[in-house]
């Protein structure tokens, strides 16, 4: 309800018009009730109405004198002056400092009812106007804050240049003397959607994303990545002020998202203005590389974990190439046959301890998981807890049981390689074909597809990665965008039909992924399209 200020010295006026006026049916509100003009000036300041009944002679200050500092005060007020016979000359004088409207003492309750409605009516014309006003504001602001990403996404990637980095991004991101990055992890983000539908997925997405948003500001930037990784940018003129509100981030990130999916999060270091974001990005990734050693949930700075040197020289007497290409092919009688040479060496020499057995077992540990990551193999997958298997490695107290549960690990690895063998090119052109084939099928998933060509799930997500260059989730949507963009084209169907045709049962989802993806919802893209033929 709009809030109604009454000023008058008579009391008679005052009672008789707070009493006889139907306000709530009128939707206002009668909130404050003044008998001068310096206390009518006291009360507005306090309670901020929408309009003011004011009389013209008053004691103190009068009704003028009042109009004019509510006007410089508040001038979006409505005001309304009650005026005797003889005060013509006064309304005149009022009308011409922006009052709207005036009515002759005494005051009849009808006109005093149409004026407040009418004044009522205004005051909801000016809120939808400025309602549209707004909304048109925080539109072109998201669809900047858009664009910026998609040039910092295009830029990290190597497809931008400085020249255009220059010409899309705020003079205030330009003349920041320093930025830093700060990579988001979903933990297990494979193993974990693995058994998902697209829909489950955005959702979980969506919720980390919605944290993200709520704890932004103007010097940062959230650039979408891929399989549940977000980059922040953070920019800065101050170093001292950057560290601080990077710290402060992620400090709130972590209590806000305490009933998410476990986040493993890495800060880089500072690095000068935004045309060095990559190096931050870069940063980032590299230690999200090592964060299997210390667990999900951990906060990694690249300062530390990048110092961290885990390929320290052994002593001589071991060909640490020949251990690494053995490896490379994981045939386990190989691999085999090289510890059991090592384990032996190690007897043969001075260096029998403990600190030299669990260097050079965990640097072949490293070298296993180091070479899996590059094959793109799920290693979680393989090793549900990579960091617990490294302590086990590291609490063994003798050169034979440490090696044994080195190959005991090994076997794992390579049992697993040898199973999945099937899974190469051609069973990745063998999902796309099936895919394409049933992407209208809403309950399709990775494990149908897997079914289908004859591999394992986890394996066919890795290759999809490794063959395809993108997740099976991100090509089983573009395939079925693809055909629901055709489909739009012919104008034939509405946008709900084309979502069932597409594998999508919930249109409203639909639209958004659409949008998500084409930049632009599914009515509007039809339209559009349907306007150049």
């Amino acid at each position: 309800m709009y809030q109604v200020l009454l000023a008058d010295d008579e009391e008679i006026i005052r009672e008789g018009v707070r009493r006889a006026v139907p306000w709530e049916t009128l939707g206002l509100a009668l909130c404050a009730v003044a008998q001068d003009g310096a206390d009518a000036l006291e009360q507005a300041q306090r309670h901020k109405p929408d309009i003011v009944i004011t009389d013209i002679r008053m004691p103190r200050m009068d009704g003028l004198d009042l109009i004019r500092a509510l006007r410089a005060r508040m001038p979006d007020c409505k005001l309304l002056i009650l005026t005797g016979h003889g005060e013509f000359d006064y309304a005149r004088t009022a009308l011409q400092l922006g009052v709207s409207d005036y009515l002759l003492k005494p005051v009849e309750l009808a006109p005093l009812c149409g004026v407040l409605t009418r004044l009522r009516q205004e005051l909801d014309a000016a809120h939808s106007r400025q309602s549209e006003i707004d909304l048109l504001q925080r539109q072109v602001q998201e669809e900047r804050v858009l664009q910026q990403q998609r040039l910092l996404r295009r830029f990290l990637a190597g497809r931008a240049g400085a020249e255009e980095l220059n010409a899309g991004l705020p003079a205030g991101w330009l003349s920041a003397s320093c930025c830093a990055g700060v990579l988001v992890q979903i933990d297990d983000f494979d193993r974990l959607t693995g058994d998902m539908d697209e829909e489950t997925i955005f959702g979980l997405t969506q919720e980390l994303e919605t944290v993200l948003i709520a704890q932004s500001n103007e010097d940062m930037r959230i650039i979408e990545n891929d399989n549940g990784r977000y980059f922040l940018l953070f920019v800065s003129a101050e170093e001292e002020g950057l560290r601080f509100h990077i710290r402060s981030y992620v400090r709130r990130l972590r209590a806000a998202a305490s009933r998410t999916a476990y986040t493993t999060i890495a800060s880089s270091v500072l690095h000068g203005g935004i045309a060095q974001c990559r190096q931050a990005y870069d940063e980032t990734r590299r230690c999200m590389d090592r964060a299997f050693l210390l667990g999900t949930g951990q906060d990694i700075q690249a300062d530390e974990a990048l110092a961290q040197d885990f390929s320290s020289p052994l002593p001589e007497g071991i060909d640490m190439r020949r251990i690494i290409r053995t490896l490379s092919g994981f045939h386990k009688e190989e691999i085999r046959r090289d510890l059991t040479e090592i384990a032996e060496s190690i007897r043969r020499t001075t260096h029998n301890s403990y600190l030299y057995t669990s260097m050079l077992v965990g640097f072949v540990y490293g070298e296993m998981i180091k070479l899996l990551s590059e094959m793109q193999c799920p290693v979680q997958s393989i090793l549900p807890e990579p960091m617990a298997a490294y302590r086990r490695l590291m609490a063994c107290q003798s050169l034979d049981s440490m090696m044994e549960e080195l190959m005991r690990v090994l076997d794992t690895v390579c049992d697993f390689l040898e199973e999945n063998a099937g899974g190469n090119q051609d069973a990745v052109e063998r999902a796309k074909v099936y895919l394409r084939e049933h992407y209208g099928d809403s309950k399709l998933s990775l494990d149908s597809v897997a079914a289908a060509v004859g591999i394992s799930p986890t394996y066919l997500s890795a290759l999809f990665k490794q063959n395809a260059g993108q997740s099976f989730v991100s090509y089983l949507t573009e395939t079925r965008l693809e055909h629901a963009q055709r489909l739009l084209k012919t104008g034939d169907y509405r946008s709900y039909e084309v979502a069932y045709m597409c594998g999508y049962d919930n249109s409203t989802y639909f639209s958004t992924i659409f949008k998500r993806y084409v930049g632009v919802s599914p009515s509007e893209y039809r339209k559009a399209e349907n306007g150049k033929s």
